[in-house]
């Protein structure tokens, strides 16, 4: 799940009370909180079996209600935040019943008082920052399986327009043809031939941007897992200079 476009559509209308389009969301959304949640829990998880994925599901309910544009998060970063949020009231909750006699346990079914606006503030600016952080370095380890350093790929980087752009369509179609995307993460390789062929470029200019391309592919094939890089780089085409500040 991509969670672009029609999302961004059905997002607004969503808000805006349009019940259809909430259904088609949260239909949409299914694989996200899927994915979403398996990580947070770090076990296989299944629908109609666990209720981890019913909180998932709400939790991405109630993100759509809560999103404020302005707040220049993208919706699905900010959507993993509140299930992960949930998710760990969930946990607490269960961890405080295994120790309390069962009269308790049924008085701490009651609803559980809304966080204040300042207190859920606090929460999604740490939450947020140490998301982006986290990202960051597990990108940054991912590179390393291809041999390639961020101090590498910021050099590597296209510093003419036209350049990059290329470079990005080449990654595009590694990401979206299955063969060349699979012979990527199984060998750790461009499959250059093929690429040549495909683009229509010259070899040379594929080898010259192999780690770019690289980077660029294995974003584009995993935009769930690098949110807030995909989205950056969707606002930045990722230029030298600018991929260097963000790293920062």
């Amino acid at each position: 799940m991509t969670l672009e476009q029609p999302t961004a559509q059905y997002l607004n209308q969503a808000k805006q009370g349009d019940a259809e389009a909430r259904e088609n969301l949260l239909a949409e959304a299914r694989s996200f909180v899927l994915s979403t949640c398996i990580r947070y829990c770090n076990r296989p998880l299944e629908w109609g079996r666990d209720d981890e994925l019913s909180i998932g599901l709400m939790a991405f309910n109630e993100a759509i209600d809560r999103f404020e544009e302005e707040r220049n998060i993208p919706f699905v970063g900010f959507a993993r935040l509140v299930i992960k949020s949930r998710l760990s009231d969930y946990f607490r909750r269960e961890a405080r019943h295994k120790h309390q006699p069962l009269e308790y346990q049924r008085a701490d079914q009651a609803p559980v008082q809304l966080e204040t606006a300042q207190a859920w503030e606090k929460f999604l600016l740490a939450a947020e920052a140490q998301e982006r952080q986290e990202e960051i370095l597990e990108f940054q380890k991912e590179l390393l399986v291809y041999g390639i350093s961020v101090s590498e790929l910021v050099e590597a980087s296209p510093k003419h327009r036209d350049s990059r752009d290329n470079l990005i369509t080449v990654a595009q179609q590694v990401a979206d043809e299955p063969t060349l995307l699979g012979h990527l993460l199984r060998t750790k390789r461009l499959p250059v031939k093929e690429l040549t062929l495909l683009s229509g470029l010259h070899r040379k200019t594929i080898e010259k941007g192999r780690r770019y391309i690289i980077a660029m592919a294995l974003l584009l094939s995993q935009k769930e897992r690098f949110i807030y890089l995909f989205s950056y780089l969707k606002l930045t085409s990722w230029s030298a200079g600018e991929g260097g500040s963000q790293s920062g």
